[in-house]
């Protein structure tokens, strides 16, 4: 009983912390959910915002390999009886449950029950410092993960949308819409992925997928266009090497537009 006080008390402390709480989500994988979270992240940081970035991906961590802290151990807290998360920089700490696997390609075979009782560990057993946002990296869907989240954050300023130009993508990311009409929390905005392609020879933009019906979308349910980001190969030279991509957004104009996104979601939060 006394230790079931003492979580509770911990989750309590952590969630005291915590100003400004955003989930991201996407209704099917592969659509670089977990890219535009590492970047939200970073571009928050650079912007002298305290950010915690949470991944709850459980069965498909990829943070600790996007941000170049494999293997990397838990720090302890002043105490000694508390681990904390990784710091990436002064102002930016993760916490992902590849840090926790002996191996990368350990697989996590767990029900419900289990995925949601870590996700609460994640306040209960771990220190947080003070933040100005937590971003939270969802697994694709609308399943126990993001379910968890929200209901032990208990508040959540809004989600973000992550999807690509394809019908099917579009499909799912309604039903992310409805999940979070249902939960009562609001829609920060869409960022669409992989809009297009720029041929490096002719400069001409290509549309990668025939479908492109976000528009209706954002007319329906008065949702912001966070931004449209073009297939860039330098995404996946800066993702297999643990950089963030945004760090170069005085230089490429994707990184400039999620720098925007950024600045977007501040006056979105932040006013409200």
């Amino acid at each position: 009983m006394e230790d079931n006080e003492k979580k509770e008390q911990s989750l309590k402390a952590n969630l005291q912390k915590i100003k400004h709480r955003i989930v991201v989500m996407s209704g099917k994988g592969g659509v670089g959910k977990s890219f535009i979270a590492v970047n939200l992240a970073y571009g928050l940081a650079l912007q002298g915002k305290k950010v915690g970035l949470l991944d709850v991906d459980i069965h498909g961590p990829s943070l600790a390999k996007l941000m170049n802290i494999e293997g990397i151990p838990f720090p302890i807290n002043q105490a000694g009886d508390m681990p904390m998360p990784v710091k990436v920089l002064s102002n930016l700490s993760v916490l992902t449950v590849a840090t926790m696997l002996q191996a990368e390609d350990n697989a996590l075979i767990w029900r419900g029950p289990l995925k949601m009782a870590l996700i609460k560990q994640f306040f209960t057993d771990f220190e947080w410092e003070e933040l100005d946002y937590l971003i939270v990296d969802c697994p694709p869907g609308t399943g126990d993960e993001p379910l968890s989240v929200i209901q032990t954050l208990e508040h959540v300023d809004g989600t973000v949308m992550v999807t690509t130009p394809q019908d099917v993508a579009l499909i799912d990311v309604k039903t992310s819409v409805s999940f979070s009409e249902k939960m009562n929390v609001p829609i920060l905005g869409i960022i669409e992925n992989m809009k297009y392609f720029v041929c490096p020879h002719c400069q001409k933009p290509t549309n990668i997928f025939a479908g492109n019906k976000i528009d209706e979308l954002i007319f329906e349910k008065s949702i912001d266009l966070l931004a449209e980001l073009e297939l860039d190969p330098n995404i996946g030279i800066a993702s297999d090497k643990g950089r963030p991509y945004i760090y170069d957004y005085n230089k490429l104009s994707n990184a400039e537009k999620l720098m925007e996104a950024v600045l977007k979601i501040i006056a979105k939060v932040e006013i409200a």
